[in-house]
């Protein structure tokens, strides 16, 4: 069975997919990894790289279509090209993706918010289109937050606090706050049509999610399918930010700590009720957003956790990151790395009694 392991550049994971290959061996699996922009539609081949397991390196070839694709494509704050999607979509109808992926923030949003046993966990969000839409609201609450509809990372994110002589707008970059002052509403409207020029924005209240040292945070939970088609916790841990900033996510500056370190620098934080709430969404958001989306193989759920103990699903990620995971968990790796083929296996088994 060959699996293939499909990212947007040819460094992009590079030593995540060596290090899932070399496990593929014991799976009598082969592995190979490519970028979607090397599909040939015509030939129904790929052409990329396939890993040489006794050697431990990667060969480049061309090979027929994967048995099971792996997508681990990003594509910035913007959706990916046309020409881009029209591949990936051909190979999706000729081959099988272990995870269908996400639509982008706002459908999801606008499922999921509506479930009877989700809805509460889900900040108020709006789609914005105008720099009206964001100073209306702006008006209504005193601070909102912006966020691009496709980000993932933090980029891209601002916070926009009313002030006595106009609007403040914040952002955090590598680890550093910036703050600009706006004096006239017509001088932020320009900035806000710059911004949504560029790229699609929602907007959400500004939620209080720091800890008592003024450091946002959020708590990161990695979940994967296993060979049952059963969701496995793989690890979990916090992100804390900057002191006063906005994102605790890693590529803007946060840090990684694990829970029971977090726990005892901030035992109020997780009670037991908190714990509970946790659990519940844990239970039952996956399945959910497996039934009314696409298959699903792993996913990235990343909850706030406010001074009342209220819960709040911030993001929900079908191509998480591991960097959390790794710096605090390395012995969980061995298993994410395994995932791939035991769920591909499970796959193969489940598809072929459907007659697919």
């Amino acid at each position: 069975m060959l699996i293939g392991l499909m990212a947007t550049s040819d460094s992009h994971e590079n030593n995540y997919f060596t290090e899932i290959a070399k496990t593929a061996k014991s799976f009598n699996m082969k592995v190979c990894k490519f970028t979607p922009e090397n599909i040939d539609r015509d030939l129904k081949k790929v052409r990329g790289e396939r890993f040489d397991a006794e050697n431990e390196t990667w060969i480049p070839t061309s090979f027929d279509l994967p048995d099971f694709v792996y997508d681990r494509c990003f594509h910035g704050l913007s959706r990916e090209s046309t020409e881009t999607r029209d591949k990936i979509d051909w190979l999706k109808d000729n081959s099988n993706f272990l995870g269908l992926g996400l639509p982008g923030k706002w459908e999801v949003y606008q499922i999921l918010k509506n479930h009877p046993l989700l809805q509460a966990f889900f900040p108020e969000t709006f789609k914005v289109t105008t720099p009206e839409d964001i100073t209306d609201h702006l008006e209504r609450l005193d601070k909102v937050i912006i966020k691009p509809e496709f980000g993932a990372g933090g980029t891209g994110i601002y916070l926009l606090a009313k002030t006595a002589d106009g609007a403040l707008v914040s952002m955090t970059k590598k680890g550093t706050k910036y703050d600009r002052q706006f004096t006239s509403t017509s001088q932020l409207n320009k900035w806000l049509h710059h911004l949504l020029n560029r790229y699609r924005y929602l907007c959400q209240p500004y939620l209080d999610l720091c800890n008592e040292k003024n450091e946002p945070f959020d708590l990161r939970i990695l979940l994967q399918k296993n060979e049952k088609n059963q969701w496995m916790e793989r690890g979990r841990g916090i992100r804390t930010g900057q002191k006063d900033g906005i994102t605790s996510n890693l590529a803007t500056g946060g840090e990684a700590i694990s829970l029971d370190t977090f726990i005892k620098k901030n035992p109020e934080t997780i009670s037991i009720a908190v714990e509970q709430k946790i659990q519940h969404i844990l239970r039952t958001l996956p399945r959910e957003t497996e039934a009314v989306f696409e298959r699903l193989f792993e996913l990235g759920i990343d909850l706030g956790i406010d001074k009342k103990g209220q819960i709040w699903i911030m993001d929900i990620n079908s191509k998480p990151g591991r960097k959390i995971i790794q710096a605090i968990q390395p012995e969980a790796m061995k298993d994410i790395h395994r995932a791939p083929f035991q769920y591909s296996r499970y796959l193969a088994d489940h598809l072929q009694k459907a007659g697919e």
